[in-house]
């Protein structure tokens, strides 16, 4: 073996050792292994902090490691030192030397099923308009203009439900042809695709899983490594050839442990990517129920409790009941203030909390039947007189669908 070939292998060792410890330690909000962001953190943050001390141009605004902060990518740069330190040391051992290929199997493994339990959760996400929701009120009726482009891909994916079934679809068909050895290649050929365009709208829409999708596409690379040559031969040599496959039979030859593995897998899938649809009832998040005054409302007009005097230096043109407990004024300018909202329906008061702390308390009056809602704050001394909007009567929430240029009116 030549020493470019040898260097290579050693290359590639490093990076599935590298892959197989993201897979553990990077964070991934998974339903049921809720303790890794909890060991990552523990094991690594003291010592990202400490090698960020040793760099001025590195500012970390928070320790959390969390998608694409500093502190994210400090973490990559620690597993891949780590991965180049164990594969320096495993080779002085004649154990690696002699069981490598096979550890380097389960490592392709473990790879490819954490790569199927991923973008199925992906996938279904967006089948079942988890992901990509339908655009809140308060963001269709802010100015184009003044959206920032994650927000605006986000909203623009959420109002069609079409596109959300054709787009989960695609990342779920090549994460279920991973499961089976026989399509696995066909399964990592198709995904390299959809993730190249993943990783393109995470960049191109400043998407803050940046780095998370590209660790995903190397790892989709790296499973396609060693089937590169044959490919070639494929479709650019046009040479009938034989793509290598990675099995379970290959590692473990006993049925018991072959079987009781793939039980563990399939019931983990499951519970990541379907359990929780299922138990919610909810399989299109457009209809799931949102709250009685969940919507928009128009500011009819700002009076004093006291003088019955219209005050007119509020400056509000709406205000907005979001179904994450937000409640959002809009000011005339467009612009909006947030506050978290807990609704107390029995004594008819809202809750406001802003990002200091501090605690406002709003009684409130809806009429069903005229479809005012009346807000009062005894601490301001004011009231708020309002109408709902029907928000989803917009142009952009109807199912319009046109053959021809000649149907648009």
């Amino acid at each position: 073996m030549s020493s470019l070939q040898k260097t290579y292998e050693s290359f590639y060792h490093v990076m599935l050792l590298f892959a197989f410890l993201g897979v553990i330690f990077i964070p991934f909000s998974f339903r049921t292994w809720s303790f890794q962001a909890h060991l990552t953190q523990f094991l690594f943050e003291d010592l990202i902090l400490f090698i960020a001390h040793f760099f001025e141009n590195i500012h970390i605004a928070n320790p959390t490691i969390t998608s694409d902060s500093t502190t994210f990518y400090l973490l990559f740069l620690v597993l891949f030192l780590i991965a180049l330190l164990v594969r320096i040391i495993v080779s002085f051992f004649t154990f690696w030397e002699k069981h490598q290929e096979q550890i380097l199997h389960i490592i392709q493994l473990i790879l490819v099923y954490y790569l199927a339990v991923i973008m199925l959760r992906y996938g279904f996400s967006k089948i079942f308009k988890e992901q990509f929701y339908l655009p809140e009120p308060n963001l269709l009726y802010t100015p184009l203009g003044m959206l920032d482009k994650d927000i605006l891909f986000w909203s623009t994916m959420g109002v069609s439900r079409s596109y959300n079934l054709f787009m989960g679809l695609v990342e779920v068909i090549p994460a279920l042809l991973l499961l089976y050895h026989k399509t696995r290649n066909l399964g990592l050929f198709l995904l390299s695709g959809v993730l190249i365009n993943v990783v393109w709208i995470n960049f191109s829409f400043d998407i803050s899983v940046k780095l998370f999708s590209l660790f995903l596409l190397l790892i989709t690379i790296l499973l396609l490594v060693p089937s590169f040559k044959n490919i070639f031969q494929f479709f650019v040599l046009n040479k009938p050839t034989r793509l290598p496959y990675l099995s379970v039979k290959q590692i473990f030859h006993s049925k018991v442990f072959r079987y009781s593995a793939k039980a563990v897998v399939i019931i983990f899938i499951f519970v990541e990517t379907l359990l929780p649809y299922i138990q919610s009832g909810h399989f299109n998040d457009d209809k799931a129920p949102r709250h009685t005054l969940h919507g928009t409302y128009e500011i009819i007009s700002i009076e004093s409790i006291n003088t019955q005097k219209t005050i007119e230096n509020l400056n509000l043109k709406r205000f907005f009941i979001h179904r994450h407990n937000y409640f959002i004024f809009q000011y005339e300018d467009d612009n909006l203030e947030d506050f978290h909202l807990t609704i107390d329906t029995s004594n008819q008061q809202f809750t406001l909390i802003d990002y200091d702390g501090n605690t406002f308390a709003l009684d409130y009056e809806y009429d069903e039947a005229s479809n005012n809602l009346e807000v009062r704050s005894k601490d301001f001394g004011w009231v708020l007189y309002s109408k709902v909007i029907q928000w989803k009567d917009l142009p952009l929430l109807q199912p319009l669908f046109h053959w021809t240029v000649d149907e648009i009116k």
